[in-house]
């Protein structure tokens, strides 16, 4: 029957059918490989995308269920972003949801904010939803161990605290936090060492220190915009006049003890000196009495001395060492205390 029936059909007919049937294999084929589920979203939420274009962020790798899911909230927030920015983006690596609740947060406390702002941001791998909220919040930072010196040489050890708010607008090319510290403690530097005397600064340390600090200035070429500033911390450290006194002192305590250990030292050389000349001198005298013994053995010999006349001297200096024992000894029983006390009572 249905053999009969194609067979009734003209040739026009027959190719009409083939056609239809490969227009819907290619249709069904085509759909398999579409993300459809995606489409449907997209569909729903009011943020109509073309199956070839799902089917080209699919064929190119993207998360399609996220960039559908970010176009979806961005027409339903009517932000002026388009698909392909939101393609790029993801592409790139960057988070699209944190970037979208920034923008948010943004709009909503009335800060202005662009996608290629925050791309940008989130890219350079910082946070952009906290940015933002520093952008609605003030944060406050403190500049610690600031030490400079004033012109009557008292050392100031100064600490400062600043509230900040960051600057979306100048986000790229403004200074940053480490920057601005910088520029506070330079002319915190400064304020001290142009200071005469150290007690000013005891006295107000927010005037002396903070004077002629414009913020509004600072804070045009800086990320930030500096709502208020104070001196949190002063205390006094070194005295360079009285270390150099006590240096000094030390120096000329040096000298003192060199010119003693010169003295000393010359002093000892004197004595060795003399001990040198004493020894040389018992030297020769032991050396010339030696000579004596020679000198009689050879007169003895010579016949020019004879053993009596030997034996008479060596009596003589015997009776002499006598008599000057005996004459010491008398010298001693009349005087007990000695050749001083004797001449103190006479």
């Amino acid at each position: 029957m249905s053999i009969n029936m194609l067979l009734s059909f003209g040739a026009g007919e027959i190719a009409a059918v083939s056609i239809f049937g490969a227009i819907l294999i290619a249709l069904i084929i085509y759909l398999a490989f579409v993300p459809m589920k995606s489409w449907w979203t997209a569909l729903f939420g009011g943020a109509y995308i073309p199956t070839f274009k799902l089917l080209s962020i699919k064929n190119r790798k993207i998360n399609v269920s996220e960039v559908v899911n970010a176009f979806v909230l961005v027409k339903k927030s009517k932000y002026n972003i388009s698909l392909n920015e939101i393609e790029s983006f993801v592409q790139s690596g960057g988070n699209i949801q944190e970037v979208l609740t920034a923008i948010k947060l943004a709009s909503d406390a009335g800060l202005s904010m662009t996608f290629s702002l925050a791309c940008a941001m989130d890219l350079a791998n910082h946070n952009v939803v906290e940015s933002v909220q520093n952008a609605i919040n003030s944060k406050v930072i403190t500049v610690d161990g600031i030490r400079a010196f004033t012109q009557d040489e008292r050392e100031m050890i100064v600490s400062a605290r600043a509230s900040i708010k960051l600057n979306l607008e100048k986000y790229i090319d403004g200074l940053g936090e480490e920057d601005l510290k910088s520029v506070i403690n330079a002319w915190i530097l400064e304020n001290i060492s142009h200071t005469k005397c150290y007690k000013d600064i005891l006295t107000d340390p927010s005037k002396s220190l903070l004077v002629n600090f414009n913020m509004k200035v600072v804070g045009q070429k800086s990320m930030y915009s500096i709502e208020d500033i104070s001196i949190s911390k002063v205390e006094v450290g070194r005295n360079l006049s009285l270390e150099r006194e006590i240096q000094s002192a030390e120096k000329e305590k040096v000298y003192v003890q060199i010119e003693a250990e010169k003295k000393k030292n010359a002093e000892e050389i004197k004595e060795l000196q003399m001990r040198t000349k004493t020894e040389a001198k018992k030297s020769a005298m032991l050396e010339a009495e030696a000579e004596v013994p020679k000198a009689l053995s050879q007169a003895i010999k010579e016949g020019r001395f004879s053993v009596m006349d030997y034996y008479k001297l060596m009596n003589l200096q015997a009776d002499t060492a006598l008599r000057r024992s005996i004459i010491q000894s008398d010298k001693k029983e009349e005087n007990p205390f000695g050749d001083d006390e004797g001449d103190l009572f006479e």
